[in-house]
């Protein structure tokens, strides 16, 4: 019983029953125990900053390590990940600051209209999906059909919620003999991203039109609204990408 905090209790009741019954239930079974029961087990205050409470990822060591595993398989292949730090779901990085943060400091002659897209609490998000579709394609242009190593490359974001910071993952499935060929192009492009090729306007107004095509998508089939985040800046995108106006059912 001395898990119990009766001031944060919540039930959920489900199923075919008596909407009175239960209530006289609860209140026989629950209702008698005082709010204040347990509070020394209870735990400390949470943080003026709520995102503290849930603390960050660990910092990953430099310089990053190369680890290869091989299991017995009737049928050999292979499997090569890329990973490192990322912002979290909603831009959070883990020494806390946060994606708009740092747009904002290399930007230092934004308009007020591109000022007031970033301040939206959904710009990392939208930012960041944009970006692993333009490495996606980047992955499926460079190790698959200009190098044709592999039949599929991957990137994505693990997205948490709560804790500050993330990671970024490329996988990439191949025959044995080009796995490491195949993580050497991954790298390739993880690195001309930021140096000799980095993201073009034409790059970033193709994953926009991707998107957005994938958001209208939904309403026809009326999928807009789906349990899961990332479907979230859907709603955004219009307010973020579009000059012209549109369907009151696209914007926010």
């Amino acid at each position: 019983m001395s898990q119990l905090l009766p001031s944060k209790l919540e039930v959920s009741t489900s199923g075919d029953f008596d909407v009175s019954e239960v209530l006289d239930l609860v209140l026989k079974y629950l209702g008698s125990i005082p709010n204040d029961a347990n509070n020394e087990f209870a735990p400390k205050e949470m943080a003026s900053d709520p995102s503290d409470e849930y603390g960050s990822v660990p910092a990953l060591k430099l310089p990053g390590k190369h680890i290869d595993l091989e299991l017995s398989d009737s049928d050999p292949r292979a499997v090569s990940y890329v990973a490192g730090t990322a912002p979290n779901l909603w831009g959070y990085l883990a020494d806390g600051s946060t994606v708009a943060e740092k747009v904002a400091k290399a930007d230092k002659k934004a308009s007020e209209y591109d000022q007031q897209r970033r301040s939206h609490p959904l710009f990392a998000n939208v930012a960041l999906a944009l970006v692993a579709e333009i490495l996606n394609r980047r992955l499926f242009s460079t190790v698959r059909e200009r190098k044709q190593l592999t039949y599929d490359a991957n990137f994505s974001f693990t997205g948490f919620e709560r804790l500050k910071g993330g990671w970024f993952l490329v996988t990439v499935t191949a025959s044995k003999e080009n796995a490491q060929k195949a993580l050497d192009a991954c790298k390739e492009t993880l690195h001309a991203l930021r140096k000799s090729n980095p993201i073009s306007p034409d790059n970033l107004e193709s994953a926009k039109r991707k998107f957005l095509a994938t958001c209208y998508k939904f309403i026809i089939k009326k999928r807009y609204v789906v349990p899961s985040a990332q479907y979230d800046l859907f709603a955004v995108f219009p307010y973020f990408f579009l000059p012209l106006p549109l369907p009151n059912r696209c914007c926010p």
